[in-house]
């Protein structure tokens, strides 16, 4: 009875005596004589017993402390009190305070009556889970007064073997200036990189040389002025290429004020008008120089293959991007697609076979690309094979015109084909993707050796790297453009069937929404190549059409269209729709007047499908980057596994005030 009642007063009843007394207070203040001495006889007898069971608990785990030192249980220091280490002995299982030494009291102010204070009362946020688990140190330093404490943990058991009572000894041990060196070590580590002036062959144009020197000098002044803010070291290494070097402490502040100097070199306008960019590369966490070198060279390839008018910084583990938010400029030339093509002619003709595999879900631009790279395997005496889902794809109508035509027969395969007639010298050409998780088939992408990339879309940071050919040109409106001009190179006029050319124009009209969106003079070129190849524009047109129910769920995806921020839009489906449906609702909702910005979002599987537009107000690929995804700057998209619908709005509207905040 006594021990069941000692419990009872443990630690944290002294509140219980204070309503107590209040109760007693109350009672003789309305003349209850009888109830009130008996409420103040509990009362006395009550706060008795606790403060003598108080005593007599302190005296007991005194001497048991003092048993636990003679017994080397904690230390071998025959004076716990005096130790310079902080120590305190606790309950795990409640976290009560059972006795403390004088370097814990001042470190974390405990008073000397203790033996009512749980741990999480000096220390907000401590929990002693981690104990139970059984772990003997603390998973991260705790900081107090601006000092930083290791605690390690030794576990005790009464001498009487409950395991229902178990106590642990806490070490608190300073490691602030283990801390310190750590930090100047981590400040003091070596950042490279690499700059090159985007547009720097626009310099020249409309202007004289004088006119372009001096530019060039006020470039190279603002450049020297950065580094040596940030206390590093620039030198120019090329006509439009820089490299600098500075110390991890330096890039932190930049990257905090997420590269102010690409919106300063903005401010540098050319003699035509066109506002200078800048692409950054920067490699950090390397081992040594040689490393920090190659991830600089990997993070300035990276940003000039997302378009430029960016920062990239590569890790040991990944890529960090800043900017983006300036369309692409076209750099590449007819010198540069000639020997692409020449490339991808010599891998073609050293194959034994060659398979063209798009994205998943495929569309008009990615099945048009693989025609073309057909076209170009047959001219060249190879036998190329398509891999496609017949089931889940978007282009329906286009491969009844293939299945019907006599060279197409076997042509179109699965994956699982695929794997099982492949060898050694087969080729893969993975086209209109350049992420491994987005191609048909991941595990035939992994089967092949030797593969091929020819891609317009902005290179994400899990793109596939092993490629012995990577024709990746952001600017492009669509891989059926970079696939034609190509083709110009490979075949001979005449070669390109005319189910093929209008497969090809059907693929850039689809990108371009019809010529609207994303076309340079390049775009056109292709397709009057394509148009003299036998493109049929009616053909086109009829693959472009939709059936009454696809029409009818594409005018409901419009209807249900919600307004975030007064410039966004935003329409979720409740069902399953045709991703071909929810594209065309996304661009319809672009003709709504003050829209920037459109998204729709519909179930797919297990996932949430989401197709992203704009008209180059808002970058819609740096949005979908943050959900996982990708795309253009104006066109781009995104899965969210594991989501529900409401999941994935939430999401979407934390992404888009993330994109504002960030601009």
């Amino acid at each position: 009875m006594e021990k069941k009642l000692s419990r009872l007063l443990n630690s944290g009843f002294r509140i219980y005596f204070v309503v107590l007394f209040l109760f007693t207070a109350v009672t003789f203040y309305l003349r209850e004589w009888w109830f009130a001495a008996a409420e103040a006889a509990i009362f006395i007898i009550l706060f008795t017993f606790y403060f003598l069971s108080g005593r007599k608990r302190r005296r007991v785990m005194n001497k048991y402390v003092e048993t636990l030192a003679l017994n080397n249980d904690l230390v071998s220091n025959d004076s716990l009190g005096g130790m310079p280490i902080p120590l305190v002995l606790l309950r795990v299982n409640t976290g009560d305070i059972i006795w403390c030494n004088d370097s814990f009291a001042a470190l974390t102010g405990c008073p000397k009556n203790y033996y009512d204070l749980s741990i999480a009362d000096l220390i907000r946020g401590f929990d002693l889970h981690w104990i139970l688990e059984g772990k003997t140190q603390y998973p991260e330093l705790v900081v107090i007064s601006d000092r930083y404490y290791d605690i390690r943990a030794t576990l005790v058991r009464p001498e009487n073997g409950d395991n229902t009572a178990l106590y642990a000894a806490l070490y608190w041990i300073d490691c602030t200036e283990e801390m310190r060196l750590h930090t100047m070590l981590e400040d003091s580590k070596h950042v490279i990189g690499e700059i090159v002036c985007d547009n720097y062959e626009e310099l020249g144009k409309g202007g004289n040389e004088s006119a372009r020197a001096a530019m060039i000098a006020e470039l190279d002044e603002m450049l020297h002025r950065w580094i040596s803010n940030c206390n590093g070291l620039l030198r120019k290494i090329d006509r439009d290429k820089y490299f600098f070097v500075m110390d991890e402490k330096s890039f932190r502040a930049i990257a905090e004020q997420k590269f102010q100097i690409l919106e300063d070199a903005k401010k540098l306008t050319t003699p035509s008008g066109m506002p200078l960019t800048l692409s950054i590369g920067i490699g950090k966490d390397g081992d040594a120089f040689a490393e920090l070198d190659r991830y600089a060279g990997l993070a300035l390839e990276m940003a000039l293959s997302r378009g430029g008018d960016q920062a990239v910084v590569k890790n040991k583990v990944n890529f960090d991007f800043f900017g983006g938010m300036t369309k692409e400029i076209e750099k590449r030339t007819k010198v540069k697609t000639r020997l692409m093509a020449n490339v991808l002619k010599g891998l073609l003709s050293d194959s034994s076979t060659v398979y063209v595999m798009g994205h998943q879900i495929a569309d008009l631009d990615s099945l048009g690309g693989a025609v073309g790279i057909v076209c170009a395997a047959r001219k060249l005496g190879k036998k190329a094979y398509i891999v496609i889902d017949r089931g889940f794809n978007n282009v329906g109508r286009l491969l009844e015109l293939l299945d019907a035509h006599p060279d197409y027969k076997d042509v179109i395969v699965s994956g699982n084909d695929a794997i099982v007639t492949m060898d050694q010298k087969s080729l893969l050409v993975v086209v209109d993707t350049n992420r491994p998780n987005y191609v048909q088939d991941r595990s035939l992408l992994e089967s092949f050796n030797r593969v091929a990339v020819i891609d317009h879309h902005r290179r994400s940071a899990d793109y596939i790297s092993n490629a012995l050919l990577n024709v990746h040109e952001p600017a492009a409106s669509s891989v059926c453009e970079l696939i034609a001009e190509m083709l110009q190179y490979i075949i001979d006029q005449g070669d390109l069937m005319r189910v093929e050319a209008s497969a090809m124009l059907a693929g850039i009209m689809l990108d371009t929404k019809s010529f609207a969106l994303k076309t340079g003079s390049r775009t056109f070129e292709a397709a009057a190549y394509l148009r003299r190849s036998g493109a049929d524009s009616v053909e086109v047109k009829r693959l472009f059409q939709s059936d009454m129910d696809n029409y009818v769920a594409r005018s409901d995806l419009v209807r249900r269209a919600e307004f975030v921020d007064g410039s966004y839009a935003i329409s979720v489906s409740d069902k399953p729709v045709d991703r071909a449906v929810a594209a065309q609702a996304a661009d319809d909702l672009m003709n709504i007047s003050g829209v920037a910005g459109s998204f729709v979002l519909s179930p797919f599987e297990d996932s949430i499908s989401i197709s992203a537009r704009s008209l180059g107000r808002i970058n819609v690929q740096l949005i979908m980057e943050k959900l996982g995804g990708g795309g253009h700057f104006t066109t781009a998209g995104a899965q969210l596994k594991g989501k529900t619908a409401q999941e994935a709005v939430s999401m979407l509207k934390d992404a888009i005030m993330v994109y504002n905040y960030e601009q």
